[in-house]
């Protein structure tokens, strides 16, 4: 009985996370909807219906101007229906009869009002939560000698001059030549940890290779007394006292042991685990190791939260939303190239079910998954997708230039089979994850 109700608890639980998942992304949805609202309502556009939603109405209400507001069945999406928007009329307060900047401005409103909303909820989170930032974790001994000026606990602030926001802007600051760091750096005052920006000048990139356990036998435990069990997936750091570093490494040095035994090092984090093995685990196949060749400064690095001055969060939080926007462009091109798995993006399934995974962790972080969220939207909604606002300004903007509208139906029929296309093809990445 006890089981029973716990596992009713438990799955009132999930129905409740998931629940509101649907209203942060609802939310969302009316935010950018609400930009478009806004500026149509601004520029003198009429409006027939303003809806969250997709599918039959469930709840609706008409004002004395004529316009609808509602709510429908289906919790994913939503659309604010001007006059003459599809189709022709005469009305000269129609869609198709607005001077074209004033479309342009009402399509690129949605956006518009999505990236704002990330910037303030993002003021809010760097401000009540800290920042997400890069942390050095531990500075290899293999690493380059004016590398070593790195210390474990180093934020990493700018790298040659310029602001470090994330992981992926990290990597891309890197150059081939020596580089500055400036990192905000931990020190105890009067028993307070404070932080103070240094300069670490002739920072080097090298060629290394990391070697990870793939495969190893059962029952091997750690000899310093924390019982910590080898497995796969561990990075190894030492065959017998020697550095591993470079393609080769490993085998090398696992071949130069004099005895039986061979005496294997790896890296968790700062810390490190010697474990002895015999030496015939490699040659009997119950030890397997991968090697991957990587470039960088040999370190190992963190996430960390930490809170920025007021002054210095609102100079961040808006390239950090542009990088936001950045990533998103980039991660888009590389599944166009190739260079990008198709696991790592997510259709309507995998956003709520994130969603509801986040909710749980706290509301600070679902503030965040907000901000990456709506940056997410305002630059999808801008690419020149059919039956995205992307497509709908390129309509207009060739219709400037031209002097002469693209057919009323022809746009119907194109924005008809994108919005088939897309949805089709959100739901078939969420099925080939599943």
């Amino acid at each position: 009985m006890l089981t029973l109700l716990c596992d009713f608890v438990s799955t009132i639980k999930t129905v409740g996370y998931v629940l509101l998942a649907f209203v942060v992304l609802m939310v969302m949805v009316l935010i950018h909807e609400t930009g478009h609202y806004t500026a149509g309502k601004l520029l003198g556009f009429k409006i027939n219906e303003f809806s969250v939603g997709m599918g039959p109405k469930v709840l609706s209400r008409k004002k004395k101007n004529g316009e609808v507001f509602s709510l429908r069945a289906f919790p994913l999406g939503g659309f604010c229906a001007f006059e003459g928007e599809n189709d022709d009329t005469d009305n000269p307060k129609a869609f198709h009869r607005q001077k074209p900047w004033k479309r342009l401005i009402v399509l690129f409103s949605g956006a518009f009002f999505n990236f704002v909303s990330a910037i303030l909820i993002a003021i809010i989170v760097f401000a009540c939560y800290g920042e997400t930032v890069v942390v050095v974790n531990n500075v290899y001994q293999y690493a380059p000698q004016a590398n070593q000026q790195l210390q474990s606990g180093d934020i990493i602030y700018k790298v040659n001059g310029r602001r470090v926001y994330m992981l992926d802007t990290l990597g891309r600051y890197f150059s081939d030549g020596e580089m500055t760091f400036t990192v905000l750096r931990p020190k105890e005052v009067d028993g307070k940890t404070v932080y103070e920006k240094t300069e670490l000048h002739n920072i080097t990139q090298e060629e290394f290779v990391s070697v990870t356990l793939s495969k190893i036998e059962d029952g091997h435990y750690s000899n310093d007394g924390e019982e910590r069990k080898l497995q796969a997936n561990d990075v190894v750091y030492k065959v017998n006292g020697n550095l591993i570093s470079k393609s080769g490494d490993f085998i090398a040095f696992w071949q130069q042991s004099d005895g039986t035994e061979v005496l294997l090092t790896v890296i968790d984090g700062e810390k490190t685990y010697d474990y002895i093995l015999d030496s015939s685990v490699l040659l009997n196949n119950q030890l397997v190791v991968a090697e991957t060749p990587y470039t960088g400064v040999g370190m190992a690095i963190h996430y960390d939260k930490y809170k920025f001055g007021f002054g210095e969060t609102l100079v961040r939080v808006v390239p950090y939303c542009c990088e936001v926007g950045m990533l998103v462009l980039r991660t888009l091109g590389g599944l166009l190239t190739g260079a990008v798995g198709i696991e790592s993006v997510g259709g309507p399934i995998t956003t709520i079910s994130m969603t509801s995974q986040v909710i749980q962790t706290g509301f600070g972080n679902v503030l965040m998954l907000i901000v990456l969220i709506s940056v997410n939207l305002a630059v999808f909604n801008l690419l020149p997708v059919p039956a995205l606002d992307g497509c709908q300004m390129i309509f207009v903007l060739i219709e400037w230039i031209a002097r002469k509208p693209i057919n009323r139906k022809v746009q119907g029929y194109i924005n008809g089979i994108g919005l088939v296309v897309l949805i089709v093809l959100m739901l078939l990445i969420d099925i080939l994850k599943l």
